[in-house]
């Protein structure tokens, strides 16, 4: 195997990764199952079910969009545990994703869901560089306005996205508001605020009765500490014949001192679209329209997170 050549100046630096102290505002958008379930068609059941053996399914009809303050990101393996820290604004929407792993033609459902982050934007070109080419989140430069966004009163925070607006010849790529998150005066009716954060607000309540009992003994029996796996696609081009290297990836991350979950104040969310870029379709959200959450709460934690592995190449 060929050694990764480990430039000074590259900043595509390895997990294992710590986050002491990070805080979470955590927004819960209605979205369509449908569209969903065909990001993890196009995204993550790649190739074909006989070579992958597991199929990734949607099973919950919201997205939730989540803005993190990382007042220290450390590297926690040497020689990088002695270069410093990073810090980070980040946003993202995730939901909820089961695997179920094929054996005599039948699907077998995991014991865990997972998570699936199809947009991440990070104000960090470290972050967003090791992200995407070590990791294979889809992490892409953003601007936070304030920030750091922590603390602000009255919540109204905006992030900025390089986009297109228009697909056009004259049309100039321009830092453009991908969300705008407003003061309301009213909660809309919410969710009570029941659970520990990833898993806060999530109820059995499925469509299918084997993955909604499955989940209700998760939720029921989950311990103070615990690891969570998330999935993505990690891909490459190749020069000149534009082939690429492509895998689905997991990787675990592990929450400790956890805080308690807090509700936040009355907001709404407006989520833009642009023609490069496609959030609300993608989600099933209303686009340029001022969305009231369902669940909107604060968490602070600390978390690690472990090195992933490839569960599927795609050649």
């Amino acid at each position: 195997m060929t050694s990764f050549i480990q430039r000074v100046d590259n900043p595509e630096i390895p997990p294992p990764y710590k986050f002491p102290g990070i805080n979470i505002m955590s927004f819960r958008l209605q979205a369509d199952l449908g569209k969903l379930q065909g990001l993890c068609d196009e995204l993550l059941n790649i190739g074909s079910l006989a070579d992958r053996g597991f199929q990734y399914w949607a099973f919950t009809d919201f997205v939730d969009m989540e803005i993190v303050t990382y007042p220290k990101m450390l590297f926690d393996e040497a020689p990088y545990s002695s270069w410093g820290y990073a810090t980070q604004q980040e946003l993202y929407f995730r939901f909820y994703v089961w695997k179920l792993n094929s054996f005599g033609g039948l699907l077998f459902p995991d014991l865990l869901p997972e998570l699936f982050f199809p947009f991440i934007y990070v104000d960090n070109s470290w972050s967003m560089i090791s992200g995407r080419n070590v990791i294979g989140f889809p992490k892409v430069m953003a601007q936070f306005s304030p920030t750091p966004v922590l603390g602000v009163n009255p919540l109204k925070i905006k992030v900025c996205a390089l986009a297109l607006d228009t697909y056009s010849p004259t049309t100039e790529l321009k830092w453009h508001p991908i969300v705008e998150i407003n003061p309301a005066s009213s909660l809309a009716a919410s969710q009570p605020l029941n659970g520990t954060w990833p898993w806060a607000g999530l109820t059995a309540d499925t469509a299918d009765q084997i993955l909604g009992g499955m989940l209700e003994n998760f939720l029921s029996s989950l311990p103070d500490e615990f690891q969570f796996q998330t999935v993505q696609l990690k891909q490459f081009r190749d020069l000149p014949t534009g082939a690429c290297f492509q895998a689905v990836v997991n990787t675990p991350f592990t929450p400790y001192n956890i805080g308690a979950v807090n509700p936040l104040p009355a907001v709404s969310i407006t989520v833009n679209e642009y023609d490069s870029l496609k959030i609300p379709t993608s989600l099933g959200l209303q686009a340029n329209t001022p969305l009231q959450p369902l669940l909107q709460y604060s968490v602070s934690l600390d978390m690690r997170m472990d090195n992933g592995s490839n569960l599927f190449i795609n050649s």
